[in-house]
């Protein structure tokens, strides 16, 4: 089966005690069917954010699914933490790197309400997983650069780019021309046979290229091409064993952060980590989370 063929089963987040208010389904645009859910903790705000943003090949997926499960546990540590929907590959004719506009209009909505919903947008953290990786990392270094990526119609936002204090990617493709040479080296399978062409989820991203065919767009679709010394203090967390993205993608990725940006980055590999939240929903990655967020 191909992975854009694959069943998209939702299975909700599990909320937890802790959890103080939601505020449910808000559309944060002109299309209705974008939204966002909005989690508070106990105690007095404005509450400093994590904006969690979910994987899916950017094809599948939705809001507070249980891939949310380890940004909730921010909750209890005085975070709001907020999970956003993107227009999908698939969906109203919208093709990458339109998502991209969808995450700052989603961020300036918040800014616009943000006493409403008592947070304080000074301290806002990008947290993503799989593709969702690859959009937060891409928001984080468009938006530091003061670049434009995405539909025309983000230039009718009112507020200047959103600023971003931290990111965390988790096991994410960056540069997406490198999977099949990179599985190679590490004497991995890939778990999709379509990977490297143009029905693979990185071939219809680069709207239905090989990624080998079109240099371009895997350019454009590459975080490390946005880097600058402005560009924002960096996460990365992958597994050695991951058969869907290479870990070496975030290797890679890391290198091209300390060339270009400086040592403002944390790096974590797993060694016997897979993909999905399951090898990075544990207490010790949640505390390395926490301090990296804090850090001066």
């Amino acid at each position: 089966m191909l992975f854009k063929d694959k069943l998209d089963t939702f299975v909700t987040a599990t909320i937890p005690t802790f959890a103080n208010k939601l505020f449910l389904d808000i559309a944060y645009t002109s299309q209705p069917q974008l939204s966002l859910d909005i989690y508070l903790p106990t105690g007095k705000g404005p509450f400093p954010i994590i904006l969690d943003i979910y994987g899916g090949g950017l094809l599948h997926g939705q809001k507070s699914s249980f891939k949310l499960n380890s940004s909730l546990r921010f909750l209890e540590n005085g975070f709001a933490v907020i999970s956003v929907d993107y227009c999908l590959n698939t969906q109203f004719k919208s093709q990458f790197p339109n998502q991209i506009s969808d995450i700052r209009a989603a961020l300036e909505y918040l800014s616009i309400n943000s006493a409403k919903y008592q947070l304080d947008m000074s301290r806002v953290t990008l947290i993503g997983e799989s593709s969702g990786a690859q959009l937060a990392v891409l928001a984080a270094a468009t938006f530091s650069a003061q670049y434009t990526l995405g539909r025309s119609s983000q230039a009718t936002l009112k507020h200047k780019f959103p600023k971003i204090n931290r990111v965390i990617a988790m096991y994410g493709p960056y540069q997406v021309d490198h999977f099949k040479i990179q599985f190679e080296a590490l004497g991995i399978k890939s778990q999709f046979s379509e990977t490297g062409t143009a029905q693979s989820f990185e071939g219809i991203m680069l709207h239905d290229h090989a990624p080998q065919n079109v240099p371009d767009l895997v350019t454009q679709s590459n975080p490390a091409t946005y880097f600058t010394k402005n560009m924002t203090p960096l996460m990365l967390i992958a597994g050695k064993k991951d058969p869907v993205v290479p870990y070496l993608q975030s290797v890679q990725l890391a290198e091209a952060y300390r060339t270009i940006v400086g040592d403002h980055i944390k790096t974590q590999w797993l060694p016997y980590g897979i993909h999905g939240p399951k090898d990075y929903n544990n207490d010790a990655i949640h505390i390395q989370k926490l301090t990296f967020i804090n850090q001066n």
